[in-house]
């Protein structure tokens, strides 16, 4: 019974990235999103690119658009702690991308780069990987710039609360669960993913408008 119930977890584990992966298909990163899901410096994200470890695409509003394997590359060469060179991070980005690509759900997938030095893609990895997902499909659902409305400032579709607004409101100490309350109507995740889209996002130039604006 524990075998089949294990079974059962990991193929719904499975099914669930395959879907978010689906439903993401089309969707890329900003730098300054990877960098901040990798958790290293947009430099180390602007030198991935120079070095051509990564191959983004573009996109006319945020320039350079990096996919969720780029991001775990970047994610993982950073964890190895060590200087590597270019040609070693473009067959770490390489192979990320081809363990993405098999979709398996438990198993953990290693390479071997020298005699002392192995990286793995393992739950630390997995767990990246469906953030990663999880916020792409969140973002084109929930997240939207439109000229006509707060004069293009990034706000939670249907609504005229910037992404901005729910970071000011985070960082003076209240949580989600106050503004679920506050916004009944808006889903928590729109709310996630305005965060970290406004964390990814800071303000440059004039100051922010004050909440109370975002009625």
């Amino acid at each position: 019974m524990a075998t089949k119930a294990k079974a059962k977890r990991s193929t719904a584990k499975r099914s669930s990235l395959k879907q978010r992966r689906t439903n993401s298909r089309s969707a890329r990163f900003s730098r300054r999103e990877a960098a901040l899901f990798a958790d290293v410096s947009l430099r180390s994200v602007d030198k991935a690119i120079e070095e051509k470890v990564i191959k983004p695409g573009r996109s006319p509003r945020q320039g350079p658009a990096l996919d969720s394997g780029d991001v775990l590359a970047i994610a993982l060469i950073a964890r190895a702690g060590l200087p590597l060179q270019a040609q070693t991070k473009r067959q770490i980005n390489q192979w990320v991308h081809g363990v993405v690509a098999e979709d398996t759900a438990d198993e953990v997938k290693e390479l071997l780069l020298s005699e002392v030095l192995v990286l793995r893609y393992d739950d630390d990895a997995r767990e990246l990987a469906n953030r990663l997902y999880g916020y792409l499909q969140d973002r084109e659902r929930f997240i939207d710039s439109n000229p006509g409305v707060m004069e293009g400032e990034p706000v939670i579709s249907g609504t005229r609360i910037p992404a901005r607004a729910v970071a000011v409101r985070i960082d003076g100490g209240e949580s989600i669960a106050d503004l679920c309350e506050d916004y009944p109507e808006v889903p928590q995740e729109a709310f996630e993913a305005a965060l970290t889209y406004a964390q990814a996002h800071p303000r440059r130039g004039r100051p922010a408008r004050p909440w109370r604006d975002a009625a």
